[in-house]
């Protein structure tokens, strides 16, 4: 660069800040306060599956078919303990829980109501009664052999039920999914009605059971959350008041407790982070004034980010809480570099604003070439289908502008107008001492060229095996917990109490083939539902539970709606050409339409049609089919118009979730077509917007890489004009990056949805130091040897970085400090980054600069 270029922006930076220092950092508190205004009060947080998913290929249809069901109901886990430990299924047990039923329905009913729909041990028991015994209540029975005397005849016994197909499923599917593992009946129970009913104690045992309910889905997330949240106040009262506890989990409890704890999560990071940036200052400048100055721009900037955050969007996500120790982490970087350069000038005599322009001349275009590139890097995100990512991306990016801005800006006035510039500034001894240390590093780094690279490569090399054998990309609204909460610990209770456990639905939506208005119920549809229901059972992960024989497998369907139908009532069948033989549903005599005319009339049944839930025909029939009486398109008398086809699954990993996902869309694919049922049908449900949210994160991962890399070559190369030592600029970058997610597989970590960012970051926060070495060596070597030059190099600017990456990694540290699990991680990954990044970037590219630079000078010699 021409030096009367050199000194003419020097001149103009002088003026600026001699004039305008008052002007500029009155215009940065302005804006602080107007971005602060947005702060006030703080948005909520808002985390959810459903925030995080990306557009699916189906949303249209979708919605228009929630609109015709309504949303999907979201079932809400709750575990029954004994206070002290002790059997839920004795009679004290049972009818406490009748009584707290009773009380969470009625306040329900207050609400709303809250729950839908609900399955609970008390409830089916007492159904049983009603049945067997109208008029017997629960709440009146004295001991479990008045109970079983009230539902079962006379020499009934345990044996007798193997015939009966709805209580073999009934009992299955209660030892399997809501009652302990270390269920007891045999010994009691079925002892005691084989001995004729006179010998031994009827009651059964268990430590534990399990109620569903079903919360109403037209509320929306917030609300819902909410209304969640009260009812598991609601059981905590009870508990209080009674001798059992509860304990409460699904994603609305997992997403409340999330929200809640975000906000307490984020000021401590942000007070942890400037924590580590004044002892990183205080060591670094040994100074009042070198520590205030940076940490109040750093400051102002974090208000910016935030603030700006906050007026673009009405809720922040979860990510957003690891904004703050990264733009303070990044901006502590500009400071350290600026006031080492500014301590260096006033130590030779510069007033203040010369001193500050000289530096800012010096570090200008490695800075401005470091923002550009750590911009483009998060930036890079903007491209994820992920929204939350491309928000956090959008967050960084404008923080770091903002960091660089203050720092460069914002620090300057302050010493402009707080220093006098005659007071003079006496060496750094501390700086003297890295110096020749720094110094004392070359004569290693020349002797032991060979073996450096050579450990770089089998290095590299064992990065890349690791991590394509290890890395998974992962997703689970947990992962935002600390293990030691309260519904973490209730997940796990679950988890190890029960048979059938990490159940959740998924849906199969069907509507009509483009050009039809309805789905046509011929017996060509009959017979490709019974095919289509075989193969649903024996899909991947379908609960079917087998506890007490063959159980049946847990779909609710048009088929099983009418199957079940015909079981109670073979007239029924008849009525409508359609009969039961085995577990298939065939056609008898059937004309088409006769499906539709059979749902019809369920449809006005509102008697019981589900022994375990108490839901009627009626409510069974609007839950799987949506029939449509418009006569303008010829279903005045009625059509199929929508199907839904709920599927529970047992999903406790991402990996049995796609899984159980690809096995439905087999079964759709095989389903439909030229001899399968004629309708337009796709899966739907949080298992497969779990499945987009896993897609679009290696999405994200790839793409924003591959823009990193590119946007940093090419800014490289337009500064350089050598496409050579723009690789050799990048190349240390890019094995720091194969380097970290290699550590990730060592250290067990997984893509997540902070993580898939790290390559992209590396690249992003490595190419600043790779920029800051090359600048310097390429002003030295003009006027020293090259090893020479990288001696000084490291005596100057590789002090300057050693401390800034100190700072960055004690700042990406305190993510630490966060009980979430997935921030935690990032703070791990994260520092990794920057020191794989500083060691390469002093130990690498200092070999490859010499090798290039002798290089040259033996192609000088020749020309």
């Amino acid at each position: 660069m021409k030096e009367g270029v050199s000194d003419d922006r020097t001149s103009r930076l002088i003026s600026v800040f001699e004039k305008g220092s008052l002007g500029l950092l009155f215009t940065a508190v302005v804006i602080t306060l107007i971005f602060g205004l947005f702060l006030f009060p703080l948005p909520a947080f808002h985390t959810d599956l459903e925030a995080f998913a990306p557009d699916g290929p189906n949303d249209t249809s979708e919605k228009m078919i929630e609109e015709a069901f309504g949303k999907e109901r979201i079932p809400l886990f709750v575990h029954v303990e004994v206070n002290g430990g002790g059997n839920v299924l004795s009679i004290d047990s049972l009818m406490q829980q009748q009584s707290d039923l009773d009380d969470v329905l009625a306040w329900s009913e207050s609400h709303g109501p809250v729950i839908s729909e609900y399955i609970a041990i008390p409830d089916i028991i007492q159904r049983g009664l009603d049945e067997t015994s109208p008029g017997a209540k629960l709440s009146e029975a004295t001991s479990w052999e008045q109970l079983l005397n009230d539902t079962l005849d006379e020499g009934q016994t345990c044996a007798d039920g193997a015939t009966n197909d709805d209580l073999i499923m009934l009992a299955s599917f209660g030892r399997d999914a809501l009652l302990n593992k270390d269920l007891q009946f045999e010994s009691t129970t079925c002892m005691w009605l084989d001995s004729n009913r006179t010998t031994g104690d009827a009651t059964p045992y268990a430590s534990s059971n399990l109620w569903v309910l079903y919360i109403r889905p037209d509320l929306d997330d917030e609300a819902r959350q909410n209304m969640v949240h009260l009812l598991s106040l609601q059981f905590d009262t009870l508990g209080e008041q009674g001798n059992l506890t509860y304990g409460l989990i699904s994603d609305d409890v997992l997403s409340h407790d999330i929200n809640e704890g975000t906000i307490d999560n984020l000021v401590w990071l942000i007070a942890g982070a400037l924590l580590v940036v004044v002892i990183i200052l205080s060591f670094a400048f040994r100074s009042v004034r070198g520590v205030i100055f940076p940490l109040a721009a750093l400051s102002m900037a974090i208000v910016w980010t935030y603030g700006a955050l906050a007026a673009i969007t009405p809720t922040f996500s979860v990510l957003h809480v690891a904004v703050a120790p990264v733009v303070l982490g990044l901006g502590i970087d500009y400071s350290i570099h600026l006031q080492r350069s500014y301590e260096k000038r006033r130590s030779e005599g510069s007033d203040t604003p010369e001193a500050w322009a000289l530096a800012l001349n010096e570090l200008y275009l490695a800075l401005t070439l470091t923002v550009i590139t750590t911009v483009a890097a998060f930036l890079s995100n903007v491209v994820s289908p992920l929204p939350p990512v491309r928000s956090f991306g959008l967050a960084l990016a404008f923080g770091v502008v903002s960091a660089f801005v203050t720092s460069t800006i914002v620090v300057g006035s302050m010493h402009v107008l707080m220093e006098k510039s005659a007071q003079k500034f006496r060496p750094k001894s501390h700086w003297d001492g890295l110096k020749v240390k720094a110094r004392e590093v070359v004569i290693t780094q020349r002797r032991t060229q060979a073996f450096a690279l050579i450990f770089v490569v089998m290095l590299t090399v064992g990065s890349v095996i690791a991590a394509a054998a290890k890395l998974e990309t992962e997703f689970d609204l947990t992962d935002f917990l600390a293990d030691d909460m309260e519904v973490m610990q209730v997940r796990a209770d679950i988890y190890t109490s029960y048979e059938a456990t990490g159940w959740r639905p998924i849906y199969i939506l069907s509507e009509p083939l483009p050009g039809q208005v309805a789905i046509v119920d011929d017996l060509e549809f009959i017979e490709a539902s019974k095919i289509m229901n075989h193969r649903l059972e024996l899909a991947p992960r379908v609960v079917i539970p087998r506890a007490v024989g063959d159980g049946e497998p847990m779909i609710e369907s048009i088929h099983t709606v009418l199957q079940d139908a015909i079981e109670g009532d073979t007239e029924f069948g008849v009525r409508h050409g359609l009969r039961v033989i085995g577990d298939d549903l065939v056609g008898n005599d059937y004309n088409t339409g006769d499906a539709v005319e059979a749902l019809i009339e369920l449809s006005e049944n509102q008697s019981v049609g589900d022994a375990l839930s108490g839901s009627t025909w009626s409510e069974r029939v609007g839950d799987v089919a949506y029939l449509s009486f418009d006569s303008q398109s010829g279903c005045a008398n009625g059509c199929l118009q929508f199907m839904r086809t709920e599927i529970m699954v047992q999903v406790s990993s991402n990996s049995e979730s796609i899984e159980a996902v690809e096995g439905l869309e087999t079964v759709i694919s095989q389903s439909s077509g030229k001899y399968g049922i004629q309708a337009a049908m796709f899966v739907s449900g949080d298992p497969v917007r779990l499945n987009l949210v896993l897609e679009g994160l290696t999405t994200s991962q790839l793409e924003s890489t591959v823009i990193s890399l590119i946007v940093s070559t090419i800014v490289l190369f337009a500064l350089t004009r050598r496409i050579g030592l723009s690789i050799i600029v990048v190349t240390p970058v890019a094995i720091a990056a194969i380097w970290v997610v290699g550590a990730m597989a060592l250290l067990n970590l997984n893509w997540n949805v902070l993580t898939v960012m790290v390559t992209a970051l590396t690249i992003g926060l490595g190419i600043d130091y790779s920029i800051h070495v090359w600048r310097k060596y390429e002003d030295l070597k003009e006027k020293l040897e090259p090893w020479e030059a990288v001696k000084e190099m490291h005596a100057t600017t590789g002090v300057a970085l050693l401390l800034s990456a100190g700072t960055s990694i004690c700042g990406f540290l305190v993510l630490r400090l966060s009980p979430m699990p997935v921030v935690q991680d990032f703070g791990v990954v994260t520092s990794l980054t920057v020191l794989f990044s500083l060691i390469l970037a002093l130990g690498l590219m200092p070999l490859l600069l010499t090798a290039d630079s002798l290089r040259d000078n033996e192609n000088a010699q020749i020309d």
